[in-house]
């Protein structure tokens, strides 16, 4: 099983396409009266130097040698180094043991070579390389030639051998090759504790293009999260202080592979038979799905277990990656209605009335993700529809007949185009998810394609930063057999994330598409999948998604043009009050064009 898990992790990260060199900032110098410890401060150095030094140096490039191994053998060394000098003589003796940094060309990594200097962007800071104060001159001196953009891969002193070494930067896609993942690992070992947090918090350096968004500096983390890995030794601590120094991230796309810390931190039994969204402030049941549910449609949850609700997501928030307060149902879905307890007392509003009833519970953990869309007389949701008005529906979910099978998308959106042609207005339901089919539906709406937004891709050659290029919202070829010159309402709200958000920026800006509902949830770009020393591995947003104009998406999202918020009232009714305003957006607009 983990050896499957181990491939499978391995072909999404090549599924996951993406699209001066020495970065300005802080310092990484630290003050006479610095709150941490001599040793904190020793880590925090290694940690940065071995860091830069693993991305860059020919030797690890190559695969001569370990990375892991040489920090494992470093820790101890600088973990009793009596002060700032005598960390960085060791640090700097391991440096020149490596060899010399010889790649015997000059000839930057093509991608980086040929771009223009207003699309490189500086992610993470490397100034403290050139401080002599916090490395000292022979350390800084030493390093300065790793800062160099990396070279062409083609052009490069040794064949790179990528079972062994190299795994990130000289080429796209950027993918963890050859991180080890320590299955065994003894938990109360405190050097290979060091390793995962060490690995984790280089790779969100280097490799995360949304470290400048953070409500937190990242560098200021490192020598906080130090002392809590060292704190304790068992293998829930370890994990808990890496997914609360991921949470840091705000990223809705951070995941693990293996969540079964989570259920030891939240509960182990699931409130299943119901979802939830975040209304007017509330916690609100928008629907069960199960006849014999406890629970109602428009109940205010107030208290699992005698804890209150609000309390319950100031926990959650501290391990899973909400990108602000008012973003939260995606994220805290799964984990907000659990309990330790098989049969959890819960305390609701309903009718303006607390009622408090007892659940009984089993640890399936399944969950039931709810559906947009209308379905046909057998149950099964429609890909598209004409409702009454004469206007057509898509549920571009239900749009996608295989993953990755793109002639048979194509056809299945043609067909749904065409039925839809003569309609006098088209509702596109983008608060599902549209794996597949972003780039269909903009051939309808657009006589030329358009720049849709912008990505920034990791570079070949420097670490820490990205490139951006635009991307367009179709391509020439693909130009569909008619234009749609109707009113088209795009909706959109929290569920819309990733690929949805996506699909929505390529449209906006269609001379007659409104975006209608509630901000998406900030959360675009394709992913990466980091392997943890422990055997856990994690998901993040590896690839930078901007406006057209340069401007941020992350946390922040794509907003409507006209917002229609869920209300406590209209959930209770059971109403789509967003597709509701929809119908009668575009009915009002074709009765003002007849007169």
């Amino acid at each position: 099983m983990k050896k499957m898990a181990r491939l499978v992790a391995v072909l999404l990260c090549i599924c996951m396409l993406f699209t001066s060199c020495a970065p300005v900032g802080t310092n990484g110098e630290k003050t006479a009266d610095s709150e941490y410890s001599q040793e904190v401060q020793n880590l925090e150095k290694l940690c940065k130097v071995w860091g830069y030094v693993k991305y860059t140096h020919p030797v690890f490039l190559t695969g001569e040698k370990d990375w892991d191994a040489e920090l494992i053998t470093l820790i101890p060394q600088v973990r009793q180094a009596e002060n700032s000098e005598a960390t960085n003589k060791i640090l700097n003796e391991w440096l020149l043991s490596l060899g010399e940094i010889e790649y015997e060309t000059d000839t930057p990594a093509a991608q980086w070579s040929s771009a223009k200097e207003e699309d490189k962007v500086v992610i993470a800071d490397t100034s403290w390389i050139f401080n002599k104060k916090y490395l000292g001159e022979e350390l800084s001196a030493n390093m300065e030639p790793l800062t160099k953009p990396l070279p062409d891969i083609n052009r490069f002193r040794a064949p790179i051998d990528f079972s062994r070494g190299y795994y990130t930067g000289l080429f796209e896609p950027a993918m963890f090759y050859n991180e080890k993942l320590y299955e065994d690992m003894d938990y109360s070992d405190e050097n290979y504790r060091l390793l995962g947090l060490f690995r984790v918090w280089n790779a969100l350096e280097y490799y995360c293009p949304y470290l400048d968004i953070l409500d937190e500096d990242w560098e200021d983390l490192l020598p906080e999260f130090i002392p809590q890995m060292l704190a304790e030794s068992d293998q829930q601590s370890y994990d808990l202080t890496i997914a609360a120094l991921m949470a840091k991230l705000q990223d809705a796309h951070v995941s693990f592979w293996n969540g079964d810390f989570l259920k030891k931190e939240f509960g182990e039994y699931l409130i299943d038979d119901v979802e939830f969204v975040f209304a007017e402030g509330e916690i609100v049941i928008v629907q069960t799905f199960d006849e014999s549910s406890l629970f109602q449609t428009g109940d205010i949850v107030r208290k699992i277990d005698g804890v209150d609700i609000k309390d319950r997501i100031e926990h959650c928030k501290k391990y899973l990656g909400v990108p602000t307060d008012e973003k939260i149902e995606n994220v805290l879905q799964l984990w907000l209605l659990s309990s330790h307890s098989k049969t959890p007392e819960v305390t609701v509003i309903r009718d303006k009335k607390k009622v408090t009833f007892t659940l009984n519970l089993d640890e399936n953990m399944e969950f039931l993700w709810s559906r947009y869309g209308v379905n046909n007389e057998d149950g099964e949701p429609k890909p598209y529809e004409i409702i009454e008005g004469n206007i057509g529906v898509i549920n571009p979910d239900f749009m996608d007949l295989q993953a990755g099978a793109t002639h048979a998308n194509e056809v299945k959106w043609t067909e749904a185009m065409n039925a839809l042609k003569d309609t006098d207005g088209l509702i596109v339901d983008y608060r599902q998810y549209p794996a597949n089919s972003q780039y269909y539906l903009p051939t309808y709406l657009f006589e030329e394609p358009e720049v849709g937004l912008l990505t920034a891709t990791i570079s070949e050659a420097v670490p820490g930063t990205y490139l951006k290029e635009p991307v367009y919202n179709f391509n020439r070829k693909h130009r569909a057999a008619y234009l749609y010159d109707k009113e088209v309402v795009v909706l959109i709200d929290e569920h819309s994330q990733s690929a949805p958000e996506f699909a929505a920026m390529l449209v906006q800006n269609g001379e007659k598409v409104t975006l209608m509902g509630e901000n998406t949830i900030g959360a675009d770009g394709y992913c990466l999948i980091l392997p943890i020393p422990g055997g856990n591995m994690v998901m993040y947003t590896a690839c930078g998604i901007y406006t057209p104009d340069g401007g941020q998406t992350q946390r922040i999202g794509v907003s409507p043009d006209i917002e229609v918020k869920k209300t406590i009232e209209g959930i209770k009714e059971g109403r789509d009050e967003v597709k509701e305003a929809a119908i009668a957006y575009i009915q009002e607009q074709n009765s003002t064009k007849a007169k």
